[in-house]
């Protein structure tokens, strides 16, 4: 029994180490300047130059945790991918996710997405609201919806591994309702410094190009994102988190 309870006591106390261990993708907003005259979340179109906000500066940590992501498109910075790094129009699409390495990670990763949504204020009245129009809820598993499978952009392709190569519908888990979408991946060199992925929505079967406002008082696109590393590695996380509190 006192083994038992030591045991657990250290298992405890492994646990921000574990954390700390744990490793993270940088996420950023790739959006396309179409000019969409669309509501926000319909299909906004695929001509444009694409900006991306705040690229590189927000994290997910893959820790199995859902964690919080917000793009303020009034305030953040923006850099150019085809663009110029300023907004030439009132109102776009999100074309991709920018899911970037932070580290040599080899191993398999795997990440959902769920509760999409932008918080628009026009100017003057009627007030701001926000529409969630990523909620993943209503599809069948597997079901592809909004984004495209890691390696269909050909900007990024060759940075992904042939497989595994998924995403679709996830009716396991979700941060609100029963849906999510989930995606597994892997990086084709995991040395190389400049592996990123074009998570895009081009095309995408279901809620393909949703539209976001741009203009206005406030305008602000958010998501909640959970990440883990293969089951195999977070075991190994766990012993490393152990083998740190040893070492003290």
């Amino acid at each position: 029994m006192k083994y038992l309870a030591v045991c657990g006591l250290v298992l405890l106390m492994a646990v921000p180490a574990v954390a700390a261990l744990a490793p993270n993708l940088a996420i950023s907003l790739g959006v396309r300047e179409t000019g969409s005259t669309a509501n926000i979340g319909e299909p906004g179109g695929t001509a444009g130059q694409i900006e991306w906000v705040d690229k590189d500066n927000q994290q997910l940590v893959l820790d199995g945790t859902w964690q919080y992501f917000e793009f303020d498109l009034k305030t953040a910075p923006l850099a150019g991918f085809t663009g110029d790094g300023a907004w030439q129009v009132d109102a776009g699409v999100i074309e991709h996710i920018r899911i970037a390495a932070t580290g040599p990670y080899s191993q398999i990763m795997t990440f959902w997405i769920d509760e999409v949504a932008e918080y628009y204020d026009p100017a003057g009245p009627p007030p701001g609201s926000t529409v969630t129009f990523g909620s993943f809820e209503g599809y069948a598993a597997d079901n592809e919806v909004m984004f495209q499978e890691p390696n269909y952009s050909g900007s990024t392709d060759s940075l992904i591994r042939t497989t595994p190569n998924y995403s679709g519908i996830d009716t396991t888990t979700a941060y609100a309702g029963t849906n999510s979408y989930k995606t597994d991946f892997a990086w084709e060199t995991p040395g190389n410094a400049g592996n990123w992925m074009r998570y895009t929505t081009h095309l995408a079967t279901n809620l393909p190009v949703p539209t976001i406002k741009i203009s206005g008082d406030a305008a602000v696109v958010s998501f909640w994102m959970k990440g883990v590393p293969e089951p195999a590695t977070l075991a190994l996380l766990a012993l490393g988190g152990l083998a740190v509190l040893r070492r003290r």
